[in-house]
């Protein structure tokens, strides 16, 4: 009996590490798939978030919530300093806007470059680093 159990457990296993597509190069023949992925209704599963066209260019609050920096900065998490938290903010004011932008551009720490939001330009990061310090004062 646990033979069996270890059995459907290598297979399930196998099936859920089993590639979802494959490579094929002009010229080569490729094989299909042996099951076809069930169709998915993308109307139903995704949540669709606003382009950074659709929202004002410099707009610090609205960058600032559709790039989601307050999964960081809303709660001080990983050393981020929490947006209106007037007691981290003062070290980091001290250096300057020009360091705040630098640090947020090119990454700090645990954050990556522009919060791993590739797609912004400097100048909306540093739209997002005002709106932060703005809360602060």
């Amino acid at each position: 009996m646990a033979n069996d159990e270890a059995a459907v457990e290598r297979e399930a296993l196998a099936k859920r590490l089993a590639p979802v597509g494959q490579l094929c190069l002009e010229g080569q023949t490729c094989t299909s798939a042996e099951e076809p992925l069930a169709a998915v209704d993308d109307s139903q599963t995704m949540v669709e978030e606003p382009s950074v066209a659709e929202v004002p260019e410099h707009d610090g609050e609205a960058l600032y919530a559709q790039a989601s920096c307050g999964a960081c900065h809303a709660a001080g998490i990983a050393g981020a300093p929490a947006t209106g938290d007037s007691a981290a903010w003062p070290a980091r004011l001290a250096k300057g806007t020009d360091e705040l932008y630098a640090s947020a551009i090119n990454g700090l720490g645990a954050m990556p470059p522009k919060g791993g939001r590739f797609n912004f330009s400097d100048d909306e990061i540093k739209a997002i680093v005002d709106y932060m310090i703005s809360e602060v004062e």
